[in-house]
């Protein structure tokens, strides 16, 4: 008589957990906010902020044309990276191999 007990209360324990998992399952409606238009291909504005800050700083160094020249150069290696971290997507499992080992130290010979 203990299986059905057992089986009684094992279901006892997900009870809890079957409703919030089936209410995961259904997609969130979608929802119109407005949004900022992309800045550009990265569309985070992150690389007008670092033009930004090379025009601050080197600013009376440079003319427009190169200042716009820098924001590009920005944006191309934001987007480089961005393509080069997904490409190479790692896992735990995918570590670094960092082998050690111990050797005793050679005795050299004395002439």
């Amino acid at each position: 008589m203990t299986a059905p007990r057992r089986g009684f209360l094992k279901a006892l324990a997900v009870a809890p957990i079957v409703p919030g998992a089936l209410a995961r399952q259904t997609p969130p409606p979608a929802v119109a906010t407005p949004a900022a238009q992309p800045a550009g291909p990265t569309g985070d504005g992150v690389a007008e902020a670092l033009a930004e800050a090379v025009k601050r700083q080197f600013g009376a160094h440079l003319d427009a044309l190169e200042l716009e020249e820098v924001r590009k150069e920005i944006e191309r290696n934001r987007s480089a990276s961005a393509r080069l971290r997904a490409s190479a997507r790692m896992s735990n499992a995918d570590d670094p191999v960092g082998r050690f080992e111990a050797r005793p130290p050679v005795a050299r010979r004395q002439p």
